[in-house]
């Protein structure tokens, strides 16, 4: 089975990078976070809907070429996601989705990185701080405009809303 990267499918890497579960190819967290990502992966990869399995606070399928895909990808995310163009994006909102945020002061974040994720970041133009275990965007509003067409995560979209205003 020969996979290859399309935007859809950066994003879910993206969503999947922190919030892995031990078991198959699925992610940990909300249940809204759960819903977008079996939503995903059905539109995406064509999964049934009865191949998911629902675990405490989890949400996974099983199938190996993919979770290797996904795998492989994350290890090679420097070499992959280097350009401004819509695999990066969306590989960023999916990031975004699973651990982004914005604080009570109004600042665009991102709870769980890694040092590739400010490397991409970095070399994507995009200036970062980083601060009590969370990394800061300097100028939000241009990462927000490079990732809104590919975010899909609704308490996101509302919240990203609200600080316009």
């Amino acid at each position: 089975m020969k996979i290859n990267l399309s935007p859809e499918l950066a994003y879910l890497v993206g969503l999947w990078k922190h919030r892995r579960t031990k078991n198959g190819l699925g992610i940990h967290g909300s249940e809204k976070l759960q819903e977008v990502f079996v939503a995903e992966a059905m539109k995406t990869l064509g999964i049934s809907a009865d191949k998911f399995q629902v675990g405490e606070n989890e949400v996974f399928f099983y199938h190996s070429a993919y979770r290797k895909f996904f795998q492989d990808t994350v290890k090679r995310e420097l070499e992959v996601f280097k350009w401004r163009n819509e695999y990066s994006a969306s590989y960023l909102a999916g990031l975004f989705d699973s651990n982004g945020g914005v604080s009570e002061t109004g600042k665009l974040f991102l709870a769980r990185f890694s040092r590739s994720d400010t490397l991409i970041l970095e070399r994507l133009n995009f200036r970062v701080l980083k601060k009590s275990k969370m990394l800061f965007f300097a100028n939000p509003m241009d990462f927000i405009g490079f990732v809104k067409p590919f975010i899909k995560h609704e308490e996101v979209k509302i919240m990203l809303e609200a600080r316009k205003r």
